[in-house]
């Protein structure tokens, strides 16, 4: 027996609603600036350098010096790479995701416009990473 669809009469009988909400839901934010106790989340990715999958994730106090990041926080994330020990630290390009900045080393991450959740890219010239080819059939990392 073919039903009908009261609304289009066209033989193909409407599936029922399903679903049922009990009312408006407000997800609570649990990476909020104020849960990391006075530190903001700051992404950091060096680009083009596939040895490392993603940007790493730390939470730093605002107050830190830019040098002091580039000098104490970057050896301990990127130093495994082959490459890391050749950059040039004044000619490296710095971007707050995809804006362009130029650190002075001597002020703070609040000083350079990082705030929580920011993305710090650094692309270093002449070190190209994965845009090396090392030789016919091997690329960079």
């Amino acid at each position: 027996m073919k039903m009908s669809d009261p609304v289009t009469g066209n033989g193909h009988a409407q599936a029922p609603d399903m679903l049922r909400h009990l009312g408006a839901y407000e997800p609570i934010q649990q990476d909020q600036e104020e849960s990391f106790y006075g530190n903001r989340l700051i992404y950091i990715c060096w680009d083009y350098h596939l040895m490392f999958c993603a940007p790493y994730c730390l939470p730093l106090p605002p107050t830190m010096p830019f040098g002091a990041m580039v000098r104490d926080v970057l050896p301990e994330l990127y130093g495994d790479h082959p490459e890391f020990e050749q950059i040039d630290w004044h000619r490296t390009k710095w971007f707050n995701s995809k804006q362009r900045f130029y650190p002075d080393f001597g002020k703070s991450l609040e000083h350079h416009g990082l705030a929580h959740k920011s993305l710090i890219r650094f692309v270093t010239p002449a070190l190209e990473g994965s845009r090396q080819q090392l030789s016919k059939n091997q690329q960079g990392f």
